[in-house]
C-alpha cells in the first residue's frame, strides 16, 4: 500500500518515488526502510532506523538519500519506496529531504511536500523543524 509519491527529474528524466508503510513495499521497488519493526525490512535495499515520530541523524539520512538518487540516475525507470510504519511523519521527512537534495523544492519544503504527497506527512514540528534546515 502507497500513500502517494514524487515525481523527481533527475538529469532530465522522470523518476517515481512512492511512500506509505514499508511494509506496504510495491513488488520489485527498491525500497528505504525507516521503521526497525518493519515485517519486510530484509527486503530494503536501505535502511536507516528513525523512532517513530524522531529525526534521524543529518548525516546518516543525507548518506543514505545520496545512495538512493545515484541509483535513481543510475536506473530511473525502476520503482522506489520510503517507508516506516503508517508513511507519514519519517516517510515524509525523508520525501521532503530526498526532494531537496534533488532540488525539487520550491518555497517551504514541508509545505511543498504536503501539497504533493499527503497533507499530514511530518508529523511533528521537530520533524518540520529538521526538514527546513536540511
Amino acid at each position: 500500500m502507497t500513500l502517494g509519491g514524487l515525481t523527481l527529474f533527475l538529469d532530465g528524466r522522470k523518476t517515481r518515488v512512492t511512500g506509505g508503510p514499508f511494509d506496504g513495499l510495491p513488488d520489485g521497488a527498491r525500497g528505504l526502510c525507516l521503521e526497525a519493526s518493519a515485517r519486510r525490512a530484509g527486503l530494503a535495499e536501505w535502511r536507516l532506523d528513525i523512532p517513530d515520530f524522531g529525526v534521524p541523524d543529518d548525516e546518516a539520512l543525507r548518506t543514505v538519500l545520496l545512495s538512493m538518487l545515484a541509483a535513481m540516475r543510475e536506473r530511473p525507470a525502476d520503482a522506489y519506496h520510503i517507508g516506516c510504519r503508517a508513511g507519514l511523519g519519517r516517510t515524509g521527512l525523508a520525501l521532503a529531504c530526498l526532494a531537496k537534495l534533488a532540488g525539487a523544492v520550491e518555497g517551504d519544503p514541508v509545505a511543498w511536500l504536503r501539497a504533493r504527497y499527503v497533507p499530514e506527512a511530518i508529523e511533528t514540528e521537530a520533524q518540520a523543524a529538521f526538514v527546513r534546515g536540511f
